[in-house]
């Protein structure tokens, strides 16, 4: 009878660890099952995005007869996203590819306003000085005009590419500004024009005592490795224009609705407004850019937060300018960014995020600015 007992107590401890396998084989069959569904939906969100993106780009090329267009998005310092889409160069049939360097016109601001605040945090600038402690020469007229005025576009300088002078160097355009009477004081209002900058380059050289794409060049290009990053070096002479050659660098394009044909359009940035437009830079070179101030690679998050905070007026009102930078809302938080062209280049950046969409396009005639309506397909398909 004691046998038989502690036999069938063999068998009930068999029947109950072979239960507890199944039971653990089935966790884990179920684990994994989770697992792949969730990796599943990821895929799925991602393939949703990436469509709706697709499908919205590809209805702005056709509609406004754009030749090339490049996107990516990058969240917390990975690309996410990166597409490129037609003709660098029309005529020449040359494919657009991750290293087709587009004309960011005014857009090259922010990448300008980066190399700026190194000097900010090696403490060589302050943003709240005097210009004129900077530049002794600068007109009594300037005494209350601070270095944030210049990069906020409040201070009152002329716009010099307004007076349409063949400025023949750096020195001659800040000459002009200096000899030209402000159009309103210091810090009182907030006018976009070709006058700050100007000054802006001309304080930077003086500081690091390199001409301004030198500086740029060392402080963020190659150290970001942005190998597909340069200035044109346009000059023009009567009725003759030079400029490098660069085999990577998308064409710019004038949709002729008459006609109905794209006509090619050339964009002359002389070298004294280099630090507010001009720069080619491709997507890939960009992303890498956009990557750096997420790790923070070349500034620390309160320098970041310098770029991207609302400058204020003498009279406390909030000018629409950081440092180069746009600084607004987008449902409830700071978004910030910049166009050029007016839309060959379009960047905006959600900072609390580390979010960042950038579109660069060849077509003069695009109006509607494209980087906006892909970080709403983009939020829209992440939730």
């Amino acid at each position: 009878m004691k046998k038989n007992h502690e036999i069938m107590i063999k068998i009930y401890r068999m029947l109950f660890n072979a239960r507890v396998t199944l039971i653990q084989k089935m966790i884990t069959i179920g684990a994994k099952t989770f697992v792949i569904g969730i990796l599943c939906l990821l895929a799925l969100t991602g393939m949703g995005q990436s469509f709706q993106i697709d499908t919205f780009l590809h209805h702005q090329i056709k509609e406004y007869h754009i030749p090339a267009v490049s996107v990516a998005v990058i969240n917390n310092g990975a690309i996410v996203l990166t597409k490129t889409y037609g003709k660098a160069d029309v005529e020449h049939n040359i494919p657009n590819t991750k290293s087709t360097a587009f004309q960011l016109a005014s857009a090259t601001k922010l990448v300008s306003a980066m190399a700026i605040m190194t000097l900010v945090q090696e403490g060589k600038l302050d943003l709240n000085e005097r210009v004129k402690h900077y530049l002794s020469q600068a007109p009594q007229a300037w005494e209350d005009m601070k270095v944030i005025d210049l990069l906020s576009h409040q201070s009152g300088i002329v716009d010099l590419l307004g007076l349409q002078h063949d400025f023949t160097s750096s020195k001659a355009a800040l000459d002009t500004a200096f000899a030209t009477s402000l159009d309103f004081a210091p810090g009182t209002k907030t006018v976009y024009g070709g006058g700050d900058y100007a000054v802006v380059m001309m304080l930077v050289e003086k500081i690091s005592g390199m001409p301004f794409q030198k500086f740029l060049g060392q402080t963020v290009l190659e150290k970001l490795g942005m190998n597909h990053s340069v200035y044109n070096n346009m000059e023009q002479d009567f009725i003759y224009r030079t400029y490098d050659a660069i085999p990577y660098v998308a064409t710019v394009y004038k949709w002729d609705t008459e006609t109905s044909k794209q006509r090619i359009f050339s964009m002359m940035f002389p070298s004294w407004t280099y630090s507010a437009g001009g720069l080619f830079s491709s997507i890939e070179d960009l992303s890498k850019w956009a990557i750096a101030l997420d790790k923070n690679t070349l500034l620390k998050p309160e320098t970041e937060e310098q770029m991207w905070t609302a400058t204020k007026l003498r009279d406390g009102n909030t000018s629409p300018f950081g440092v180069g930078w746009i600084v607004d809302k987008y449902n409830g938080e700071k978004v910030t960014g910049h166009s050029g062209g007016p839309a060959l280049a379009d960047i905006v950046r959600l900072p609390g995020r580390k979010l960042t969409v950038i579109v660069l396009t060849n077509q003069l005639e695009l109006r509607p600015f494209l980087a906006m309506k892909v970080l709403d397909l983009y939020l829209k398909n992440k939730k």
